[in-house]
C-alpha cells in the first residue's frame, strides 16, 4: 500500500492534466491541482513516451511532483479513434482500479462519467463527482450509432450517483440541474445538485489594451474582429458563426469583419470547406489550439466574442471573454445569463438565425463600459476562490 498522509484525494479524469484533450474538463482539472498541488493525487492518461503506464510514479507538472497513475498511452493527435475513448478508459480504469487502490486515500474526485462506472464496482470512503456540463454527452455524442443508448445511459448514471456519491456538482445553471433531473425521471431531487461555476484565472484573463494586443498579433487596428474559442465541432455552432460573418460582410460597413476560430477539433477541414470564399479572402481565420497567455491576447484583441453553441455547461470560454471584457454574442445556452446582461455586456440571441445572430454582433460592438461591467462580475468566477469553495462544499464534509 502507497502511504501518503499529505493527499486529501485521488482526482481521476480522462486527461493528462496539462494539455490533452483541450476543453473544460482538462481546464477544470489543471485549476484544481494547481490550487490544491501536492495534496492530491492524480490518476489520467500518459502522452509522454517516458513515463510509465499502470503503475503509481512521481510525475512533475508545471514544477510540482504528483503522485500519478496512468491507465493509457494516448497520442494527441488522434481526434476521433476508432473506438471510443470514453469506452478505452472505463475499460483501462476498470482494469487497473485494483492497483490504483494500493494508494490509502480513499476520497476520489472525477468530472467523467465512464470513470463514474467504472468506480461504482468497488467501494470508497468518499466520492465528489462533478458534471461538466448538465447534457445528455451520449445522446449527443459525435459517434452517431451511440446516440439511440443516450436516455439508457443517463439513468443509469444517475441511480449510480444517487448510490454512490458524497457530493454531486455541475458546471450548469439551477434550470439546467432540473431539466437534466425530470429527463430521468427525477431519480435524483434538485438539492442534490449543486451549482458550481466554471472558473478563470485573473493572472492570465484580464482586459488588456487592444492595440498593443492586435499589434503582438499582427492584427490591423481597422478589422471588426470576432474571436471565438473552443472544440471545432458541430456542437460548437460554427456553422452559425460562419453565416453570421457572411451576413455582415455582405454589409458595405463591415467588409472588415474577420472571424478567428481559437481551437482544434475533428470539424477543421468542414470549417475550411463551408464557406471557402469567405476562408480564401482571409475573412475566416483558424489559429489553432493555443496556450492560454496566448488566448487571452485574441480574447482582449477582439471586438466582440462569439458562441454559437447547441448545448453548454458552464462555458468556460464565455466566462474568459468576460474576464476580459469582451462585448459578447451567444446562443441560449445553459449558465449564460449569469454571465451576460443583455444590453451592458453583450446579448443572448434565442434562435439560430443568422441574420438575427449578425444584427446582435452589430449592437455589441456599440457597447460602452463593458469592461467596468464585466470587472463587476469577475470575483464570482475567478479561481482565487476555487479551494475554499470546494473544501467547503465536499472536503469538509467527508
Amino acid at each position: 500500500m502507497i502511504n501518503s498522509a499529505e493527499i486529501r484525494f485521488i482526482h481521476m479524469d480522462p486527461v493528462n492534466f496539462l494539455d490533452f484533450p483541450m476543453g473544460g474538463t482538462l481546464s477544470f482539472s489543471r485549476q484544481l491541482i494547481d490550487q490544491f498541488r501536492n495534496q492530491v493525487a492524480l490518476v489520467g492518461l500518459i502522452t509522454d513516451e517516458s513515463d510509465p503506464v499502470g503503475k503509481w510514479f512521481r510525475k512533475e507538472i508545471n514544477g510540482v511532483y504528483y503522485h500519478f497513475f496512468g491507465i493509457g498511452r494516448f497520442r494527441k493527435s488522434d481526434m476521433k479513434p476508432l473506438i471510443p475513448i470514453r469506452l478505452q478508459t472505463f475499460l483501462l480504469l476498470l482494469f487497473y482500479l485494483p492497483r490504483i487502490r494500493k494508494m490509502d486515500n480513499k476520497n476520489i474526485f472525477t468530472q467523467s462519467p465512464q470513470f463514474l462506472f467504472a468506480l461504482n464496482f468497488f467501494k470508497w470512503n468518499s466520492l465528489c463527482f462533478c458534471f461538466a456540463g448538465i447534457a445528455n454527452s451520449v445522446a449527443i455524442s459525435r459517434y452517431k450509432y451511440l446516440r439511440v443508448l443516450g436516455i439508457l445511459y443517463e439513468k443509469f448514471l444517475f441511480r449510480i450517483l444517487k448510490r454512490k456519491a458524497t457530493v454531486i456538482l455541475a458546471a450548469a445553471d439551477n434550470q439546467a440541474i432540473l431539466d437534466a433531473i425530470a429527463r430521468t425521471g427525477n431519480i435524483l431531487k434538485k438539492e442534490d445538485i449543486i451549482s458550481f461555476p466554471t472558473r478563470f484565472n485573473p493572472q492570465i484573463f484580464y482586459p488588456a489594451d487592444k492595440s498593443n494586443c492586435r499589434k503582438s498579433l499582427n492584427i490591423n487596428d481597422n478589422d471588426f474582429l470576432l474571436v471565438t474559442t473552443g472544440r471545432l465541432s458541430w456542437i460548437k455552432g460554427w456553422q452559425l458563426l460562419i453565416d453570421a460573418t457572411a451576413e455582415l460582410y455582405s454589409e458595405t460597413d463591415y467588409k472588415n469583419v474577420k472571424i478567428v476560430f481559437v481551437g482544434d477539433g475533428e470539424d477543421k477541414k468542414k470549417i475550411e470547406n463551408y464557406n471557402k470564399v469567405l476562408f480564401e479572402k482571409g475573412i475566416i481565420k483558424l489559429v489553432g489550439k493555443l496556450k492560454q497567455n496566448e488566448i487571452s491576447l485574441y480574447l482582449n484583441s477582439a471586438d466582440v466574442f462569439v458562441l454559437g453553441s447547441f448545448t453548454e455547461g458552464w462555458p468556460t470560454s464565455l466566462v474568459e471573454a468576460m474576464a476580459c471584457g469582451c462585448a459578447i454574442v451567444t446562443t441560449n445556452v445553459s449558465a449564460v445569463s449569469e454571465i451576460v446582461c443583455e444590453g451592458k455586456n453583450g446579448f443572448i440571441v434565442n434562435d439560430r438565425d443568422s441574420v438575427n445572430f449578425a444584427m446582435m454582433i452589430k449592437e455589441a460592438g456599440k457597447l460602452n463600459n463593458v469592461v467596468e461591467f464585466s470587472l463587476n462580475m469577475r470575483n464570482k468566477f475567478s479561481v482565487e476562490y476555487l479551494k475554499d469553495d470546494f473544501e467547503k462544499l465536499w472536503l469538509s464534509k467527508k
